[in-house]
Parts: structure tokens; sequence; C-alpha cells
């Protein structure tokens, strides 16, 4: 039975999302509380708890490889909410990076291979660099705790997000990119057709199935 109760996510303000609060939300259509609710469920579980101020914890407790770690479980959830073939990942997972990179514009740098001549998301005998990425980098991480095959990681301020020369992530930067994809996410949500399009089919399709677990 469903959990009423559960807190899915905690405002910009402080307040508590509940199951309840989205079931009242999509009810009523609201657009604009569902997108804000997406966005920080999204950014305060994966990105928020890295952005806090502090030099002592920049210099002392934040760490790159924790950074990517999370930026690795967001892009997976993050699809699923966005694209239908991802509403479960279980055995997509690496296609959801071929698909994330292919299609998000603030990482077009990591695109490179990610498609085949037909469109098709290229997977792990096609290469690649969402493949390479995935392979290295996301199931490095969280199989191995470490990167493979060359990749680094980073958080040195005059680095760029990635250099595909030298195949290294700033860790800082692609959260910031990330919470800036998530940003466009939510206003994209809000400009949309609620009931027809595809950008909210496949968001409440995926709340259900949130909503159906809790």
């Amino acid at each position: 039975m469903t959990n009423k109760n559960l807190i899915l996510a905690t405002s910009s303000d402080g307040i508590e999302i509940t199951v309840q609060n989205c079931l009242e939300f999509l009810k009523s259509k609201d657009k604009e509380q569902l997108a804000n609710f997406i966005y920080d469920r999204l950014y305060g579980r994966y990105i928020k708890p890295f952005d806090y101020q502090s030099d002592e914890y920049i210099k002392n407790y934040k760490n790159g490889f924790a950074v990517m770690t999370s930026c690795c479980l967001l892009i997976e959830t993050f699809s699923s909410f966005t694209e239908k073939q991802f509403r479960n990942t279980n055995g997509q997972s690496g296609k959801t990076f071929g698909h994330f990179f292919t299609t998000a514009s603030k990482f077009s740098n990591l695109s490179t291979g990610g498609r085949k001549a037909d469109g098709t998301i290229a997977n792990k005998k096609d290469g690649g660099l969402p493949n390479d990425f995935y392979e290295n980098v996301r199931c490095g991480i969280l199989h191995n705790a470490e990167i493979k095959k060359g990749w680094k990681i980073t958080r040195k301020k005059n680095a760029k997000y990635f250099d595909p020369q030298t195949k290294t992530i700033n860790a800082t930067k692609f959260a910031n990119r990330l919470k800036a994809t998530l940003n466009d996410y939510r206003k994209k949500l809000k400009k949309a057709d609620f009931d027809n399009d595809d950008i909210w089919i496949n968001f409440r399709n995926r709340l259900t199935d949130l909503i159906n677990q809790s």
C-alpha cells in the first residue's frame, strides 16, 4: 500500500513534499508545483550536498570521486523521467548514458560516437565516448571505486568540465552543468502541454511508478 505521508523531496524553502502532495499536484495538473518538485528532488539528492559553500569543506571534505558517483546516479534517474525507453533503466544503464550525452546540449563534448549511423544509441561493441565514459567512469566508480583506462577526475578551478585529449573531468563543473540541465528541464515542463506533450507523459508515468512503489 502506498504511504501517502512519505517525503519525496524538500523544496528550496524547506517545505517537505509528500506522496499526497504529488497526487494533489497531478490531480490539479499543477505544472508549476510538479516541475519545481522534480527539480528539488533531483537537485537536493544528487547535487546540493556538494554545493555547500565552506572553505574547510571544499578543501578538506569535498571529493571529486564522490561528486562524480552522484552525478552518474543522477544521469540515470533523470533519463528515467525524460525518456520513455528508460522509464525502467534495469539492463539499460549503458544506453542511458548514450542517450543522455547525445541529447543534453550542455554535454555535447561527450556525445562523440554515441549514436550509430541510423540514429540508434550505440552499444558497447560500437564504442564511442558515452560508452567509454559508462564503462570506465560510471562502472569503474560504482563497481571498483576507481576510474579506469586513462580517465581522470579533478576539481582544479582552471580545468575544463571535460578535456577529450586527456579524458579529464572537472567534477565540480560537470555537476554544475547537470544542475543547469535540471533547471532547463524544469523550464520546459512549465511551458509544455500537460496533457499531450511527451515531456509530461513521460514524467507522469515515471512519477506514477515512484508513487506506486512508495
